[in-house]
């Protein structure tokens, strides 16, 4: 058995570890005889060596097994969830869960804060009122038996190890290594006990991977891991390279989610990217059953069925029945505070997502540092995208918030060219996944 410096040194060189010396520090760490300040120094080599899958593999078993999986009684139903790795504007997961609910597949959904720029499913949600969203295994399990679908964090009892890596990667610099992220999204993900897996990897400037290459490899290593660890997955690279649709905010979002799922008009990326993750996670539920899938997806949310779901599904987690009917109203952003509009005639090639995100913690619906309170009301209103033709002085973007608010320089967001832009395809399939 290898000491802690041992392992750490192993890792500095840029060896690999043995499985049982690594399953032995990491489970060190969880009791006490591995320090913060060696985990730490064990975390910036992997960061700057870099793990091998194997390595993955065994950080992501310990992670999942850290804390208590999901009980595997199914109800007999097949198993599949989504994750997305974040950006400005990102709320599919509002409308996937009660629309694949809705066609007999069950969805425990661990979702997370916002982190950084972007934002975090659980924030939004928090713009009903009285929702509950943290629950221990066994009573999500009567959530999932009674509607089909969760919206859950991640307690006590989940993943307790990659709850205390992150805190040290948030401030040891170590955040960006793809190995620790994968081991990360999959420990957690893989305590739900699925069938399959969709992943949802962005790139651009509201991502944290703000390459496609970057993401790419991401994906990959995403989709080899889960693999081996006995789960299928599918992966879906999306440009994040402008906010998704036509709101950002907390409570904004769901009320565009809402929208959808009602079977209203929504802003067509938005649409597109959330069909399409919904198709993925189908066809991983029901592999024998592939025809006329969007079809069938579309006829859900036309006749209500998917919103009378997502009703249920919130009811059950703490929303009175009396504010379902107020929807409208408690998920309206505040008064009108800024507009921002083009200083030329042209065509929008360019959106700082990673600035809009930032705005938006200044609006206060995202946070500083952890133990911010997050306001549920301001919003982002985007009235223009990539690729639009647009007039000297014509609105681009509304900002909506109940306190006075500065407006950043047109150029600081907007890039506005003479000549058309053509815009790359905004969701891209990995090879074999």
């Amino acid at each position: 058995m290898k000491t802690p410096v041992e392992v750490i040194e192993i890792k500095k060189r840029g060896g690999n570890i043995a499985q049982r010396d690594l399953k032995d520090f990491l489970a060190g760490y969880m009791q006490g005889s591995v320090a913060d300040y060696q985990m730490s120094a064990f975390l910036m080599a992997a960061c700057i060596r870099g793990l091998s899958e194997e390595e993955v593999v065994v950080i992501t078993r310990c992670i999942k097994e850290s804390g208590n999986c999901r009980p595997k009684e199914n109800f007999g139903k097949p198993v599949v969830d989504k994750h997305s790795t974040g950006g400005v504007g990102d709320k599919p997961t509002i409308v996937l869960l009660p629309l694949l609910a809705s066609m007999g597949v069950l969805v425990p959904t661990l979702a997370g804060r916002g982190l950084g720029h972007t934002g975090g499913t659980v924030d939004k949600l928090e713009a009903l009122p009285g929702i509950k969203q943290q629950y221990h295994w066994n009573e999500a399990q009567k959530l999932l038996e009674k509607n089909g679908a969760a919206f859950l964090t991640q307690s006590d009892d989940i993943a307790r190890l990659d709850k205390r890596l992150y805190a040290l990667r948030d401030v040891t610099g170590t955040v960006d290594s793809i190995g620790l992220i994968t081991s990360s999204i999959l420990g957690k993900k893989l305590s739900e006990e699925l069938d399959g897996l969709v992943l949802d990897v962005k790139y651009g400037s509201g991502a944290f991977m703000t390459t496609y290459e970057d993401a790419k490899s991401l994906a990959e290593l995403l989709v080899k891991i889960s693999t081996l660890m006995g789960t299928v997955a599918k992966v879906l690279l999306t440009d994040m390279n402008e906010p998704l649709g036509e709101w950002a905010g907390n409570g904004v979002e769901v009320m565009e989610a809402v929208r959808m799922l009602r079977g209203e008009t929504v802003e067509p990326r938005f649409y597109e990217v959330t069909i399409s993750l919904a198709e993925a996670m189908y066809q991983l539920a029901f592999p024998g059953d592939c025809k006329n899938v969007r079809e069938k997806l579309v006829a859900k949310l036309q006749s209500g069925e998917a919103y009378e779901k997502f009703l249920a599904i919130i009811t059950a987690q703490g929303v009175e029945s009396e504010t379902l009917g107020k929807l409208d109203g408690i998920l309206a952003p505040p008064k009108l505070a800024g507009v921002l509009r083009a200083d030329r005639t042209g065509y929008v090639s360019k959106v700082n997502a990673h600035a809009l995100g930032t705005l938006l913690i200044k609006m206060g619906a995202g946070r500083k540092v952890l133990s911010d309170k997050i306001d549920h009301k301001p919003g982002l209103r985007f009235l223009k995208k990539r690729g639009d033709k647009v007039e000297k002085g014509e609105a681009l973007l509304e900002a909506y918030a109940s306190k006075e608010l500065e407006l950043p320089q047109i150029s600081e967001i907007y890039t506005i060219t003479d000549e058309e832009v053509k815009l790359p395809p905004y969701i891209n399939r990995l090879e074999k996944s």
